[in-house]
């Protein structure tokens, strides 16, 4: 059997969302330009949010007693492989990572990849948790899309040019790197 089951997931998930607040509140208070302030701070009011549903849904399906997936399920190990790459599941601070970003663009080619490994995270976990779940995992799912979208907006409002836009910042990018 595996270390995890769908309540340890949704446990994981919480991890994910705290850290990812941490950091938003942290680059919230860094931050000099007044716009991407009030989108960090936007970002971690919705983290906290997403944090408070995982709770719920992590002591559902603990009371649910949900059996363990086979160890050798293609997908299983997708989703522990997952696991052990991202970033925001790890220990660490969240407030050391957002002072090491030294600009508003870089911290939010930092925040996409965060987003993005949390929405492919999100889509494998709602897999593993009963139908009448799937609803809730879904809709995070979907903010965690509109989180990138707006991250998006933000980033080329403060880029001066297209080429600037799609410059990706030296190290920074997808969460694992």
């Amino acid at each position: 059997m595996l270390p995890f089951s769908p309540s340890e997931l949704a446990k994981i998930a919480m991890k994910i969302e705290e850290n990812g607040m941490a950091f938003y509140e942290a680059l919230a208070e860094k931050t000099k330009e007044k716009e991407a302030g009030e989108l960090f701070s936007f970002m971690a009011k919705e983290e906290k949010q997403h944090l408070e549903t995982f709770k719920g849904m992590a002591e559902k399906l603990a009371s649910l007693g949900m059996p363990e997936p086979h160890e050798d399920d293609e997908h299983v190990n997708y989703i522990r492989e997952l696991i052990d790459n991202i970033i925001f599941t790890k220990d660490l601070d969240p407030a050391a990572l957002a002072e090491k970003t030294s600009s508003p663009v870089e911290a939010i080619d930092l925040a996409l990849g965060f987003e993005k490994d949390s929405v492919i995270f999100y889509i494998q976990f709602k897999k593993l948790v009963p139908e009448e779940e799937q609803f809730a995992v879904q809709g995070l799912v979907d903010e965690e899309i509109h989180h990138i979208n707006r991250l998006l907006v933000m980033k080329k409002a403060i880029t001066s040019s297209s080429e600037d836009f799609y410059q990706s910042q030296p190290g920074i990018g997808d969460a694992e790197k």
